[in-house]
């Protein structure tokens, strides 16, 4: 169960083009736990790494998905990058609605299912880079999970993925799509997400509630609240460099609403 802040306090946080004054610091602040106290920029541009450098303010994943409105973690220390974003389906991008008592973000989306009856109206968009220090090594060298929250009331019931590499890029000039990375995600031995875009240095995908039916239990894209866990960190135990953690973790709660403000 998550606990609220107040509305004004909520609009302070999405004052000044989405930050407070408490947020708008990218610096390690040498905190002990994986976030390390490094703040959550909201509805942000990614870093120009995570970007298409044949479409520069598109994501690497999908011709013409924009690059904007990302809630977004940035460990300077280590060079990585987490941003997730919520966005229609084939459409607009979705900001977010509020940061509550234990510090995340929560975006609204609107309830009901978009042009194809089996899928939300919705998708979650979420970008990995570790790219920010052009010496880092490539993601073959990390650790990433992405956790799916599939229980659509307040508790949390997470289907728990890690990304493996799976083959190799497409390797395509200008212009092409898509950008397959050769990385994917797995529960097990299980492929689930087999076709991710980017770089060998950052991995991008857009997700949707009913691409799981079997992990519903017969939601149809009513009200609820999903949260998605973004975790990354370098493999064999080489969690820390010279000035702090390389585990970096961003969590964030999408609450599915009737009547959305945010519905298209």
């Amino acid at each position: 169960m998550h606990s609220y802040r107040s509305v004004a306090a909520a609009v302070l946080m999405m004052a000044a083009g989405g930050i407070s004054p408490a947020l708008a610091d990218d610096n390690n602040n040498g905190g002990a736990g994986p976030n390390d106290n490094l703040p959550v920029y909201l509805d942000h541009t990614v870093h120009p790494t995570a970007q298409d450098t044949c479409a520069m303010g598109t994501l690497w994943q999908g011709a013409g998905n924009p690059a904007t409105t990302f809630q977004r973690k940035r460990n300077l220390d280590a060079g990585i990058e987490l941003a997730i974003k919520g966005i229609i389906r084939g459409g607009a991008d979705l900001r977010s609605t509020y940061v509550d008592g234990d510090g995340l973000v929560h975006i609204e989306v609107p309830a009901g299912a978009g042009s194809s009856a089996n899928r939300a109206l919705w998708n979650f968009t979420y970008s990995y880079d570790v790219a920010l220090n052009p010496t880092n090594p490539t993601l073959d060298n990390y650790e990433a999970e992405l956790w799916i929250d599939f229980d659509p009331s307040p508790k949390t019931d997470y289907f728990k993925l890690k990304l493996a590499k799976l083959g190799p890029p497409n390797g395509s000039a200008c212009p092409r799509e898509p950008d397959l990375n050769g990385y994917g995600w797995k529960a097990g031995n299980t492929i689930v997400i087999p076709d991710d875009e980017g770089t060998d240095h950052v991995t991008q995908n857009s997700q949707n509630l009913g691409f799981y039916p079997s992990e519903l239990d017969g939601y149809t894209f009513g009200p609820g609240q999903f949260d998605v866990v973004m975790t990354i960190k370098r493999k064999n135990n080489r969690n820390k460099d010279d000035n702090g953690e390389t585990k970096t973790t961003l969590h964030v709660v999408f609450d599915v609403v009737t009547g959305s403000t945010q519905t298209p």
